[in-house]
Formats: structure tokens, C-alpha cells, sequence
């Protein structure tokens, strides 16, 4: 992931440094709500189809736990303007999350509670109106998240904790107020994230996934 994102920054510096000598450019800083959606998918194959009890847990299955938490984040960035009409926007934030889910396969229960995200977007965008803009964005984000791993029929219980990489797409609107103020409606998504969960009690490993969906609304200012 570190490689990726050398990558996406080196993209953005080299567009900044290339763009025309009288092109504007700024520093901003913005922050506001997130809404994130988790979702938790567990496959737990334990090499049978037949609905048996005790540690070996039944009949594989692929099962999932979605759930929503509101939170805040606060973000920055460098926006350069390589024409009057286009932008080019390299940001940086930080979110404190909220977001629980609890998957149930069989007799595994696993438990996540999302802590925080952060991470580093490039921006690319026009200027639809006077007052209106639109974007999209690719990005690298990290997802810090802790839980729990428990079985219906018995103790013990497993911590765990993880902290995963994974790419962000998605796209926003910007709507200005005047030259310094505006409010941002953003869309993120990063698909397909492993982690990993202790072998069972049943000596069968899982494999678990997350998907996050984040809706961020919030206030821009420019300096």
C-alpha cells in the first residue's frame, strides 16, 4: 500500500508542476459528518452441508451484518487550478468512526467495532456553474477497527483488533457560498477488505470481509 500511495502522490505533484505558470491555486480545510455502512462478510467452510451441533459448527455458509454509525472527520488539502473550469486537489483527513457490526456463522460470533479511518485522496474536478462543482477521487484509506470473536455454545472469547489498507473511489459536489465558503456532499467507497479472525474452536478458518460505504457532508474553507 505504501507503494500505491508514493504513487498517487507522486500523479499529483507531478500534475501540479506541470500545469501552466498562471494557473491559481490554495490551501483548504474542511470537516463535518461522516455517515459510514459497514458491512461484515463471513465464510466459514467446515466441509459439511448437514445442520450438525458442537465445535465443528454445521453446514458451511457465507453470511453478512450491516450497520451504520455517524461520526466527524476533519480534512485539508492543497487545490491547484489548472484551467478556470478544471481542479486538481491532493487532501489528507482523519475520521473518528462509530460503526458496529456482529456477524453470526454457525456457532462463530464476530463482533467489530469501527475506531477510526484516515487516509489520502487525489481530487480531480470541473466547475459546472459559478457556484457549482463536480469531482471524483481515488484514494488509500486506513480503517482501524477492534471486536471480538465468541462461539453460541461455549466460551472462551478472542480479541481482536486489525488495522487495513484499502483503495477508495467514489465522487462529490461542492456548493459555494461565496470565495472562501462552501459545503461538500461526497460519496466513498472501499470494497472487498480482509482481515483475518483466530482459527475456531472447530479448528476451521473463516474468511472474513469488510465493504465500507461513507456519505460526508460538511463546510469548506478556503484560505
Amino acid at each position: 500500500m505504501s507503494k500505491t500511495l508514493t504513487a498517487l502522490a507522486a500523479l499529483a505533484i507531478t500534475a501540479l508542476l506541470t500545469a501552466p505558470a498562471e494557473a491559481q491555486s490554495g490551501l483548504y480545510v474542511h470537516g463535518g459528518i461522516n455517515s459510514t455502512t459497514v458491512e461484515q462478510g463471513t465464510t466459514r467452510n467446515t466441509g459439511s452441508n448437514q445442520p450438525n451441533v458442537g465445535p465443528a459448527g454445521g453446514a458451511s455458509a457465507s453470511t453478512v451484518d450491516q450497520e451504520t454509525g455517524a461520526s466527524f472527520y476533519i480534512a485539508g488539502g492543497y487545490e491547484f487550478q489548472p484551467t478556470s473550469d478544471t481542479f486538481i486537489a491532493v487532501e489528507a483527513y482523519y475520521a473518528d468512526e462509530t460503526a458496529e457490526t456482529q456477524n453470526i456463522n454457525n456457532v462463530k460470533v464476530t463482533d467489530t467495532e469501527l475506531n477510526s479511518s484516515y487516509g489520502v485522496d487525489v481530487k480531480l474536478g470541473t466547475q459546472v456553474t459559478d457556484k457549482l462543482s463536480l469531482y471524483g477521487l481515488l484514494g488509500i484509506a486506513q480503517y482501524d477497527f477492534d471486536g471480538q470473536v465468541s462461539y453460541t455454545f461455549a466460551p472462551p472469547i478472542d480479541d481482536i483488533s486489525s488495522e487495513e489498507a484499502g483503495f477508495v473511489y467514489g465522487g462529490g459536489l461542492e456548493l459555494a457560498f461565496n470565495d472562501n465558503w462552501s459545503t461538500i456532499a461526497e460519496v466513498r467507497i472501499t470494497n472487498d477488505l480482509d482481515f483475518d479472525t483466530p482459527v475456531d474452536r472447530g479448528g476451521i478458518r473463516s474468511e472474513d470481509q469488510l465493504d465500507f460505504l461513507v456519505i460526508r457532508s460538511g463546510l469548506k474553507y478556503r484560505f
